[in-house]
């Protein structure tokens, strides 16, 4: 598991939270950290309006990813993203309340992102792991 100090360095070198967290979960879920990077580069301060959380678009893109819902008809994959987004947000939710950026950090108190982002993946990898022994 990538610690603190990963997460900082990343955020400093300019990556926002959901590119840490994809960049995180990238060998989990079966993608190379540069695509997982580029995919999520958007996503930083909520979509940069407040909205999600991109620690949580973070966890869910990396979901996503591994459970690879992209063929028509595939509704195995389809229940599997499904079910584990759903699991995800309402944990992430439970623990911190919100799934908004706006909701989650003070503009003046973003260290608190870095639990943010270390939950999400944390949770990601929980579940892929708890995933591949059904």
């Amino acid at each position: 598991m990538p610690d603190k100090k990963q997460a900082y360095d990343m955020y400093k070198a300019g990556f926002n939270c959901g590119q840490i967290v994809a960049t995180f979960c990238s060998e989990k879920c079966g993608n190379d950290e540069k695509t997982a990077r580029a995919a999520l580069g958007g996503f930083g301060g909520g979509m940069h309006c407040g909205e999600t959380c991109s620690a949580v678009a973070g966890g869910v893109y990396s979901l996503g990813v591994y459970s690879n819902h992209c063929e028509y008809g595939d509704f195995a994959a389809q229940s599997k993203i499904t079910e584990m987004t759903k699991e995800f947000t309402a944990r992430f939710k439970d623990e911190f309340g919100s799934l908004r950026c706006a909701d989650l950090i003070d503009a003046n108190d973003l260290g608190r992102c870095g639990n943010y982002l270390m939950k999400s993946t944390e949770l990601v990898i929980e579940l892929i792991e708890r995933d591949k022994l059904k």
